[in-house]
């Protein structure tokens, strides 16, 4: 489906410059066919690199000629422990259901960051519409394990209570945060938050 879709999370450029400079490695992780990747050098930023797993997703970046990169897997960054001044995830958790699965990758996002880094969250927490509150359930049955939905033409997601996200991210300093509004990726209404998290 990567050819039909369109992400529409909005960077803050402006909140993003109160933490780093243009000159900061960042890295757009999740990066899709590379969108921010792209906003970010046409604002001038200088060390912006993307990686995802759909090659899909990066052979649709890869004709704009945007430095984005195909992983096998989510663990397979090629990047030194260390290393990085800020990570980007758009919404990203939201396609890992599971808490070992996003635990897991928040720990090496954590690894590869440097003292100090920071990662910029932009996800969705429980919508309050019927159709969503509806179509929650848990996954494999966990009852710490809430939000996950299904979309018909495939594809297992997930939102997130407010609380699992505060536990998520519990090894992080939450040096700001936000709420706004955005559209999913098939069109839809919801709120989504914003968070800015440091090493």
């Amino acid at each position: 489906m990567a050819p039909q879709k369109t992400f529409t999370h909005p960077i803050d450029i402006d909140w993003l410059l109160q933490y780093v400079d243009k000159s900061a490695m960042i890295i757009d992780y999740g990066c899709g066919y590379g969108r921010i990747v792209k906003e970010l050098i046409d604002a001038g930023f200088s060390n912006i690199t993307g990686f995802d797993t759909s090659i899909e997703f990066i052979k649709k970046g890869e004709q704009h000629h945007l430095p984005i990169y195909h992983i096998p897997a989510p663990e397979a960054l090629p990047l030194e422990n260390n290393q990085v001044d800020c990570f980007l995830l758009f919404a990203v958790l939201t396609c890992i259901p599971s808490n070992i699965g996003q635990s897991n990758l928040i720990s090496l996002l954590y690894s590869k960051l440097k003292p100090g880094g920071l990662i910029y969250i932009s996800d969705y927490y429980l919508q309050e519409n019927e159709v969503s509150k509806s179509r929650y359930t848990y996954y494999n049955d966990d009852k710490d394990n809430f939000g996950v939905f299904s979309l018909p033409e495939g594809g297992t997601f997930r939102h997130h209570s407010k609380d699992w996200i505060k536990t998520l991210v519990n090894d992080f300093t939450i040096r700001d945060e936000q709420e706004i509004e955005v559209k999913t990726m098939n069109g839809n209404a919801a709120s989504a938050f914003q968070m800015m998290l440091m090493k």
